[in-house]
């Protein structure tokens, strides 16, 4: 064997010849150990670098390395059993003439050297590359309890063997490969991957992290020392020609996947070329049915056997699967003209509408369908699907005849993605519903669509947006003439305003949308509009007003059994009730309402309720009890990468760790929470941060730095139009400056 090529596996190398080390094979169940994986995943280049590796262990395998290639994916070069064991019994020096004429003798004779060797203390190490199926491969396994083989497929075969799968690299690894791989070709002063990391990165990725693409493009760089690889990378983008770019001399990915494509039975052809065609980056074995219409346990079987052949990857959970890159490509092309995709399209994407219905339809409590026994089945399915589902819609709205998939899917999703707190891609998909909507001149929908957007741009903080979509749903329900439906879009749009420090034009919206509610006689409809015009009057200065509304709303909510309306009145309850400094009672409050949400599993906005938990705490002064508050509420917002909520948490922390006396601690926390809330435009709490940290330094009496912190919130409360905190704020200013006169004056 010759020497060779780097393949970015060092792990896996390592754990190969951990399990053949003399002193772990003693205490193996088996010394057959299987290298399997996709075709071009580098496998041979594993086996002949643990060969190389031995050359530095002599005292493991004092009797050698054997290898032989049996070709079992090549009909034309494919060695039969007995071919490969006359190959292995003349890698052991037997002559020609002694070897016996039938198979089994043939074996026989070959069996016994290799423990004949092994008894003398001259362990031979057997490799055995490109497997196909245990027919090939089972006849020349050793059978003595010392000599070890090492066989490679890409196909998980029952040999009873310890199984090594190799995936696609990660992508450093692949960018490693590639850099070494020039540097061996062109030597050290060969820069290119270093110079420009992004393109290599980016390179890597287009040849699917796979070693046989990395090593052709490698090739290539090699070959033309002068062609930058943002070069390279431009030829490959284009999706349509990258298996033909993919090839060098002997070297092909588009031919290493023929090998494995020709071994598939018709069903297996038509399976693994559907489901390249379906959106996403993984699809489940029921999706997957209706995609190709046949019987979910058919199709599981046919997926099973895929795996094994490794032309598509089992998920992270059982029942979904997933094609790498470049196969999906390839089968792809060796579908184009199949017929009947047009209608498997239509079945998958039938599939996703009516499970998103029923999902949206369990996440509000109904029972109405059979398909989710309950809300949390429904929010398993959603956390498994939704990428696909958006990906769905992102297809349908390029397609006319698909529009209707387009104009629904976001809809079902509202809740969802609001409730998991992925308020860019509720924001993204609604925008794609909105224009196939216009153009389709559907205006129900359209309002709908713009009351929902209006939602998203407001928990993302957008809050002009938010205002001007809420504005154009309200008119759009006007027009329309339909009375509840626009007294839910005024609600919606008073917590808008509420949001842009609008305190009277939010109580406005409120107070219409309560009174449409009452003359539609929506109960709970005009609970949640008189709680949200509570919150208008807090901050208006007007608290008691609040308060009683408040607690009214709670009881139609408890007595409703709409344990989520009831929570959110809480929370806003508890806020109402620390401005009148009633902490008790507000540490009551949130304590309902976290409890509530935790057990309708909404952890995106129990989190938020815990830091208002915290905070009652701490005015109450149970410091240890409100720092352990906002620890749990870090916890689940760095489990979401709610940025937003962490930029808050923190600045509750540095509160804390002020009132505990650690002013390092509290400077970290504010400052880290200034940064984060620093990212999102026009936020109050952002200047509560610098606001806060200005007070410190005031209290530490470092007046020149609290002046300069207090600046900065200032001029974020006067961009917020929050009058209230200016004055505040301003107040503290005029005494820092002073201090700050006088300790220069005490310089002089």
């Amino acid at each position: 064997m010759k020497s060779p090529a780097f393949t970015g596996r060092a792990d896996e190398l390592g754990e190969i010849l951990r399990s053949i080390d003399p002193a772990n094979v003693e205490r193996a169940k088996s010394r057959t150990h299987l290298i399997t994986g996709l075709g071009g995943v580098g496998k041979t280049e594993l086996v002949k670098q643990v060969a190389h590796a031995l050359s530095e262990k002599p005292d493991w395998f004092p009797g050698g390395v054997i290898f032989i290639d049996l070709f079992g994916y090549n009909r034309e070069h494919s060695l039969s059993p007995e071919r490969a064991v006359i190959s292995l019994l003349h890698s052991l020096g037997v002559a020609e003439e002694i070897i016996p004429d039938d198979l089994q003798s043939k074996v026989r004779l070959y069996r016994s050297i290799l423990a004949a060797y092994a008894s003398h203390g001259r362990r031979i190490l057997v490799i055995i590359d490109n497997a196909s199926s245990v027919d090939r491969v089972s006849e020349l396994l050793p059978t003595d309890d010392s000599s070890v083989s090492l066989v490679t497929s890409r196909h998980v075969l029952d040999i009873g063997a310890r199984v090594h799968e190799l995936a696609a690299l990660t992508p450093s690894s692949a960018v490693d490969l590639l850099r070494k791989s020039i540097t061996i070709a062109r030597g050290e002063t060969d820069r290119r991957v270093d110079e420009d990391v992004s393109s290599s990165y980016l390179l890597a990725w287009l040849c699917g992290h796979l070693p046989l693409a990395l090593q052709i493009v490698a090739s290539v760089l090699a070959d033309t020392p002068r062609r930058p690889v943002s070069s390279l990378v431009t030829s490959l983008q284009n999706a349509h020609n990258r298996l033909d770019e993919l090839q060098r001399e002997q070297k092909a990915v588009r031919a290493a996947f023929d090998l494995s494509y020709e071994l598939l039975n018709e069903e297996e052809k038509r399976v693994l070329g559907f489901i390249s065609f379906s959106p996403g980056t993984d699809i489940s074995t029921l999706a997957a049915a209706h995609l190709v219409d046949v019987p979910e346990g058919r199709v599981e079987r046919v997926f099973v056997a895929l795996s094994r052949a490794h032309l598509v990857e089992q998920g992270n959970l059982w029942g979904r699967w997933r094609l790498h890159d470049l196969v999906r490509l390839y089968a792809l092309e060796a579908v184009a003209e199949l017929p009947g995709q047009e209608e498997g399209v239509i079945r998958l994407f039938d599939f996703y509408l009516q499970y998103s219905r029923e999902a949206a339809e369990a996440l509000r409590g109904g029972t109405a369908g059979d398909i989710f026994s309950s809300r949390e089945s429904a929010l398993e399915w959603l956390d498994a699907e939704y990428q696909n589902l958006i990906e769905a819609v992102n297809i349908s709205a390029r397609q006319q005849g698909l529009y209707a998939y387009a104009a629904e899917i976001p809809h079902r999703l509202a809740r969802y993605l609001n409730e998991r707190r992925l308020f860019s891609d509720w924001k993204e998909i609604m925008e794609v519903s909105l224009a196939v909507l216009e153009d389709l001149g559907h205006s129900y929908h359209m309002a709908n669509a713009l009351d929902s957007l209006g939602m998203a741009c407001r928990e993302l903080h957008q809050l002009s947006s938010s205002v001007s979509y809420h504005r154009r749903a309200v008119g759009a329900a006007r027009d329309l003439g339909d009375g509840h439906v626009l007294a839910m879009y005024l609600n919606n749009m008073g917590a808008s305003l509420l949001a842009a420090h609008d305190s009277q034009g939010a109580l406005d919206a409120h107070v219409e949308a309560a009174n449409l509610f009452r003359e539609e006689e929506d109960v709970l409809g005009f609970a949640r509009a008189s709680d949200n015009a509570a919150c208008a009057l807090r901050d208006m200065g007007r608290p008691e007003e609040a308060i009683a509304m408040h607690e009214k709303a709670a009881q139609v909510f408890r007595g409703s059994n709409a344990p989520e309306s009831e929570a959110r009145t809480l929370t806003h309850l508890g806020c109402t009730l620390m401005d009148l400094g009633r902490f008790d009672d507000a540490v009551a409050a949130h304590r309902r309402s976290v409890m509530l949400f935790t057990d309708l599993s909404l952890k995106g906005v129990s989190a938020h309720v815990l830091i208002n938990l915290s905070n009652a705490l701490r005015m109450k002064g149970d410091l240890a009890d409100s720092l352990s508050a906002l620890d749990d509420a870090l916890a689940i917002l760095d489990e979401l990468g709610d940025t937003l909520g962490k930029g808050r948490a923190l600045n509750q922390r540095g509160l804390i760790y002020s009132d505990l006396g650690g002013f390092d601690q509290a400077v970290a926390s504010l400052t880290e929470s200034a940064r984060i809330l620093s990212d999102f435009d026009g936020l109050v709490d952002t200047g509560y941060a610098f606001a806060n940290l200005g007070r410190l330094y005031g209290m530490h009496h470092q007046p020149a730095e609290a002046l300069r912190f207090l600046k900065k919130a200032s001029a974020i409360f006067s961009h917020c139009n929050a009058m209230n905190d200016v004055r505040i704020v301003d107040n503290l200013i005029g005494l820092m400056s002073l201090l700050t006169s006088k300790d220069e004056r005490s310089d002089v």
